[in-house]
Order: C-alpha cells, then structure tokens, then sequence
C-alpha cells in the first residue's frame, strides 16, 4: 500500500542533489568573485539606481538559480499583493504605503523559495521593512522545522539586503549568489534575465459552484418516495475514532457513518498486512509507524501562503490520514493512537508545541514492557525526506529528554517521563 509516487519522488530527489552539488560550488564561487570584483572595481557600490524594475531584479536572481522551485508572481495591481504584505510579512500600514514599486514571487506548498523586492519611498524605515521580513522568515523557518527540516535549512540560510531604498527577500538555495545578482543588477551592466528558467506553478482550477437547489420534477423516481419517520436515527457523515474502536472490539458496525466504515475496514486490512501474531510489542508499534510514514503524506497545504491553499478538511483525523492519505500532526497521531489501541498496546497522545513558534503539535507515549517512549510519527516523515530507516526512526522510542530537546514542549506534570 505505499506510494509508487511517493517512492519515485524520493529517488527523483538524490539523483538531483548529487547532478546540482558541483555546479552549485562552482556558480557559487564564480558569482562570488564577480561580486568582489564589481564592488572594488567602482566607486559605485552605494549606487542605488537600476534601470531593472523589481520584477526584473527578482528575475534576474531566479535566472541565476539552480532547482528554484517555481514561483507564483504576486504583483501591486493583485488582489492579494497588499493581503500578503499585511497579513504574510505582518507589514505595519505605514510600511505598506511606503512601498512605491514591488515584486513578490513565492512557492506554494512547503517549498521554501521565496524572492521578493521592494522600491521604499525616500521616508520610509529601510531597518523596519528589513527587520520585518528577517522575522517573517525566520518564523516560516521554525514552521517548517521537524515537518521540512531540508526547508527549514534554506530559509535559515536565506538573507535580506538592500541597497539604497531597494529591499530584497532572497530565500533559495544558492543566497550567495542571489546576493551577487542584487548588487549587480545596480551595475551598469545588469545581468541577462532568461525568461525560459521563470516558471509559475500551473494556475488553480476552481471548482465550479453547485448548481442551485431545484424542485424535482414528478417523473423522478424519489418524488414520491416516502420521508424517512421522525424518530429514525440518522448517522452525520463524520469519523468518530470512539465509534471505530468499539466497532473494532465487538465486530458490530451497525450505526457507523461512512467515513468510519471506511476507516475501519481500512484497519483491518492494514493489521493483516503488516502484523504478525509472532511479534511483540515493539515490533508491532514499529510496524505502524512505519506504514503510517510510507502511506501517508503530510499536508503542505497548511502552510501554504497562497490564496487558493486547500487543505484537507479531515487532515487532522485517521479518514484524511488512511483514505485521503492526507494529515497534519494531529491526523498522525491520532492514526497512531487508532491503531495502538486497536493492537492493545497502551498508548497516549500528548497535545503541545513547537517552542520555537508557540504552534500546536501532538504526538504519542507509547508504554512497552513496563517503560514509557515518546513517538513522533509526523516528525519521523519529513517533506521531502528519503525515508531511511534511520529518518523514520528518528522520534521512535525516544526519552523525554530528547523531546525537550528538539523544543517540544507539553504540561510534563500530567504525563508520564519516558526514558528519565
């Protein structure tokens, strides 16, 4: 039941990052000492005029990059433009309509690339706008950190310059070089903008909308069919875990909604796959995380910063986790708990953060001959992870201690120490 594409895209992944490491060092090096050379080589290093305009620059900085992602353009005329300067980089009023000309082109999903630049008015606060945007990316790099630590490693290794009144955003994987094309773009001779390595994600369809309800017409077979009595019970199409369970110890469905059906005949045939009567404890809880983390993805939607992010709306439960494929932290643990609980090995979820952002995070204790461990599935699946076995097996069984020191936080007074 693991992903054919899933599998692929991880192959896909090392085969580039071997091709892209040479010829990173070597553009890394040439872009570098072009960068010295032009700044000793004039006495126009504070110049801060380009005939570029700030897509141009930013295109320019795309132009020069290898593996950039591709990047939805955002511009001043766009609905969304002033949207995501307030509410993406929490841009203060007076810091918005200091912007006399901009360009903001960002990645969708969990990719990190992100290049934006700025024209600020001669009033404007340079060090707040630039400030601003060192906290906008430092808080995404946190986000991202345990989901998407290969992100996470580019946003922190990301930079904000500017020269003059010109800011740029540069989040990529090569910022020595995107910090030479800036500088060189207030050259006289500007770099070549290749328009042909400038690549937008595909639009987003939308879904069209219902049609408005109608009255059916008499030659339709439910016209006269009779309106279920008052007193029936009528089952919500909603998951119920609790419901699951019970149904799973008695061997009763009667009265499950659809979706806990589905789960539910889904956990049967997941238990069968991958349990064996012969294994013990350990075994077993290593085996559903281990499918967990090669079935299901983790929804990138949810950190998404375009208009459009669709999220699954059951990310945070088994359903979206074993039908949809599709979960945040909560749908991970709470499939684990499932799962646990359905194999008869005690288990908790602990509900806390992620210190860095104060962001919600859940994870599992699990108790295994006596002895409590903490387990972390969703961290154990990294977006865009290889999935070795030592990366599924990063928060498998690990003390409180570990916990504490990959800044998970919890209310340790109401939950049992693991491995201390």
């Amino acid at each position: 039941m693991i992903s054919a594409d899933k599998r692929d895209f991880k192959a896909q992944h090392r085969n580039k990052d071997r091709k892209m490491k040479f010829r990173r060092t070597v553009k890394t090096v040439i872009f570098a000492i072009t960068a010295i050379l032009f700044l000793a080589s004039c006495g126009s290093a504070s110049k801060s005029y380009t005939a570029y305009s700030p897509d141009q620059i930013a295109k320019a900085i795309i132009t020069a990059q290898d593996g950039i992602s591709a990047l939805r353009p955002l511009m001043p005329e766009d609905d969304y433009f002033e949207e995501y300067l307030r509410n993406i980089y929490r841009f203060e009023s007076d810091a918005v309509d200091s912007i006399t000309a901009g360009a903001i082109r960002y990645a969708e999903g969990m990719a990190a690339d992100e290049i934006a630049v700025f024209l600020l008015s001669d009033n404007a606060s340079v060090k707040y706008v630039k400030d601003t945007l060192t906290e906008y990316k430092q808080q995404r790099e946190y986000a991202f950190t345990g989901y998407a630590p290969e992100q996470a490693a580019i946003l922190a290794n990301g930079s904000v310059v500017n020269n003059g009144n010109y800011v740029a955003l540069l989040i990529c994987r090569e910022p020595q070089i995107a910090e030479a094309v800036f500088t060189a773009c207030f050259s006289d001779s500007p770099p070549v903008i290749n328009e042909e390595k400038i690549i937008s994600p595909p639009p987003v369809e939308k879904t069209p909308p219902l049609p408005e309800p109608t009255q059916r017409p008499a030659s339709d077979p439910l016209h006269d069919a009779e309106e279920p009595p008052q007193n029936d019970i009528i089952v919500e199409n909603i998951f119920d875990s609790d419901a699951v369970l019970k149904a799973w110890r008695s061997g009763d469905n009667t009265g499950l909604s659809e979706k806990s059906a589905r789960v539910l005949e889904a956990c049967l045939e997941i238990t069968g796959a991958i349990i064996d009567e012969n294994m013990n404890d350990f075994e077993k809880e290593t085996a559903v995380n281990d499918w967990i983390v090669d079935w299901v993805d983790y929804d990138q939607e949810v950190h998404s910063n375009s208009p459009d992010a669709s999220p699954d709306p059951d990310n945070d439960n088994p359903y979206g986790a074993i039908i949809n494929k599709k979960a945040v932290c909560s749908g991970y643990s709470s499939t684990f708990q499932l799962l646990m609980d359905m194999l008869e090995i005690e288990c908790i979820t602990v509900k806390g953060s992620y210190t860095a952002t104060g962001e919600e995070h859940a994870w599992n204790m699990v108790r295994i001959d006596g002895e409590w461990y903490c387990t972390d599935v969703t961290w154990n699946d990294p977006v865009g992870g290889r999935g070795t076995v030592a990366e599924k097996h990063r928060f498998l069984n690990v003390t409180s201690r570990y916990m504490r020191e990959t800044k998970h936080l919890w209310d340790e007074a109401s939950t049992p120490v693991a491995g201390e």
